[in-house]
């Protein structure tokens, strides 16, 4: 009997989400959340809700709130697949870092090294100018129409063909000089990841992030296929709700469906070298500078900005598709918190890094 408790430990360690009996002080931030959560969803008109909390290795809490179909009034569980949106940008940073340990390209060859046929005016763009969003180029998302010709309809779009919806325009400013998030410059990484892989974007992420980190549902969008528990996207305007369904082309700037409960592993890839070293993390967490010495919120792929004094390093997703999510990883606390919607939201970072003040130490 001893050598089968043995046995059930060993094969329980193995695991990344570590369940345990919530303390006192953790089912007191359960409740403040719930609470938090209903009046959120009241006043932001929320159709559906997922969150997670985890800190050091043990998930503390994941909940869902409402409906994943509100058609059908289907709820939202724990295991719904939400569109994660922009934070699929932090999934390329991190492929892109993988191929820098690997040797293949440095973050200040110049993006035009590896990508053919581009615009003269991006060809001195650097790595590290697209992970950073200091590049300069327009991102495609930031215009209500297409300013340059494409010659087709998106949803007969290859590969590359977004990037010709803004190829026609100058930069914004000269590289290094602003930061300016944009679509773009990710698009432009998932093509390097691609080329230098010779693997689909999403076949590269799989193997590489998914796979190791016990990923099980996540992958790449697809407006097609038949996936299990995923989530219908919603909007609110007008005193009523509408469904937002697009055919666009996201790919490693927003392309990446997820579970909280998959993305609350990122965590460990945090803490740990499963993913990437621990310096190339601390060299991604680094606040980006300006040509003018200037220090922004941003480093290579996340967000630096931080909340209540905190270090925080994480990415928000939304923006009028339907669904809107975040990450935080608060490194102080050893705390990270996803919370992932299937509505509009014009505030979800706050909501997020809300949810993990309650369990701040």
């Amino acid at each position: 009997m001893r050598h089968f408790i043995g046995f059930l430990i060993f094969c329980c360690g193995i695991h990344f989400c570590v369940h345990a009996q919530p303390g006192a002080a953790e089912k007191n931030s359960n409740v403040q959340v719930d609470s938090f959560i209903h009046q959120q969803m009241r006043d932001k008109h929320t159709t559906g809700l997922t969150l997670a909390v985890m800190r050091d290795n043990k998930l503390l809490y994941t909940n869902s709130y409402g409906y994943s179909n509100l058609e059908h009034k289907v709820p939202a569980i724990n295991e719904t697949v939400y569109s994660i949106m922009s934070i699929t940008k932090s999934f390329t940073a991190i492929a892109t870092m993988m191929l820098m340990e690997e040797g293949k390209l440095s973050l200040e060859d110049p993006i035009a090294k590896f990508i053919d046929s581009l615009p003269s005016a991006w060809k001195k763009i650097t790595i590290r100018q697209l992970l950073n969003h200091t590049s300069g180029i327009s991102g495609f998302a930031g215009h209500q129409q297409i300013p340059c010709s494409v010659g087709k309809h998106v949803r007969d779009y290859v590969r590359g063909d977004m990037l010709k919806e803004v190829a026609c325009l100058p930069l914004d400013f000269t590289p290094g000089d602003k930061w300016s998030y944009g679509d773009t410059n990710f698009y432009l990484l998932g093509m390097l990841v691609e080329k230098l892989t010779g693997k689909t974007y999403e076949q590269f992420v799989h193997e590489r992030i998914f796979l190791p980190l016990e990923m099980s549902k996540s992958r790449g969008l697809s407006y097609t296929d038949l996936i299990p528990n995923r989530a219908d996207g919603y909007a609110y305007k007008d005193d009523s709700y509408y469904a937002r369904r697009f055919e666009t082309d996201e790919f490693a700037n927003a392309g990446i469906l997820s579970t909280v409960v998959d993305m609350i592993k990122l965590h460990h890839a945090f803490t740990s070298d499963i993913l990437l070293k621990k310096s190339t993390w601390q060299q991604m967490w680094k606040n980006a500078r300006l040509n003018n010495g200037e220090v922004v919120n941003f480093g290579l792929g996340f967000g630096l900005t931080p909340f209540q004094g905190r270090r925080r390093v994480g990415h928000y997703g939304g923006g009028g598709l339907g669904f809107a999510g975040g990450i935080s990883h608060f490194l102080d606390q050893n705390l990270t918190v996803v919370v992932l919607t299937n509505t509009d939201h014009p505030d979800i970072g706050t909501l997020v890094n809300t949810v993990a003040s309650f369990y701040f130490k």
